[in-house]
């Protein structure tokens, strides 16, 4: 993206009230626990696959870093919101 539409997006976050903040936590929550279901069904997969099935344990592992990486991100962006909710209240 460039610079001038990721400053539009940042103006336009802050500019948003706490009640659309509190829909975008709710719907990040939302995909949050998808992806951990994902993650768990991913894991137990992996423990069932024989050692042997070396190329499939690899790939296994690629797509559990991804959804590791996307659940932290998306942690990441919920704490934000809700600081900035706090900040917004005091």
């Amino acid at each position: 993206m460039k610079l001038k539409k990721l400053l539009e997006q940042v103006g336009d976050f802050l500019d948003a009230d706490s009640k659309t903040q509190a829909k975008e936590i709710k719907s990040i929550r939302k995909v949050l626990k998808e992806l951990k279901k994902k993650e768990h069904k991913l894991k137990a997969e992996l423990k069932g696959l024989p050692k042997a099935e070396e190329e499939a344990r690899d790939e296994l592992q690629i797509k559990l870093d991804v959804i590791y990486a996307q659940r932290k991100k998306g942690l990441d962006r919920v704490r934000e919101l809700k600081q900035s909710r706090k900040e917004k209240d005091d």
